[in-house]
């Protein structure tokens, strides 16, 4: 399918893990419209390298950026077969790197994307301040509409 031909552009923030996985589920089977282009986006961040850097061993270092690579390269595949277990879904997978939330808006903007779609660890009010939230961040600097997905089974009661 031709990208220009395209009804909507949907960007998809997904990092692997269980909530991302929920987002893409929600997104497959409440969202999806006929003629969608998805582009699902992964920020790949060497967190280690600050670390690494600390210390002077250099091949140390170079150890560390090589495992994450590898590690980023098997969760590209990861999602590409995912990507493409859906019948009639067109898309992409992008690897960027940078910070999570900036990459994601950047790359929605870049595209013209109608809808940016993540998922939510669910952190409280606190620990997100502290560190911080992908989702939080998308959603206050993202110039369009965002849908973020909270798994269902997250609340656990404490009142949300």
């Amino acid at each position: 399918m031709d990208v220009d031909s395209t009804k909507r552009r949907v960007v998809l923030a997904m990092d692997g893990s269980e909530y991302a996985d929920y987002a893409f589920n929600w997104y497959v089977e409440n969202f999806k419209m006929d003629g969608d282009f998805l582009t699902i986006v992964h920020s790949f961040e060497a967190k280690s390298i600050a670390h690494a850097a600390l210390g002077s061993d250099v091949k140390a270092l170079g150890n560390v950026l090589e495992e994450e690579a590898k590690e980023s390269k098997a969760l590209i595949q990861k999602l590409q077969k995912k990507l493409e277990s859906v019948s009639g879904l067109n898309g992409e997978v992008k690897s960027i790197h940078g910070k999570p939330g900036e990459a994601v808006v950047h790359e929605a903007h870049a595209q013209g994307a109608d809808v940016i779609i993540c998922g939510t660890r669910g952190h409280g009010k606190l620990r997100r301040t502290f560190m911080g939230s992908v989702s939080d961040y998308i959603v206050h600097h993202s110039h369009v509409p965002v849908v973020v997905c909270r798994h269902k089974d997250h609340h656990h009661g404490k009142g949300h």
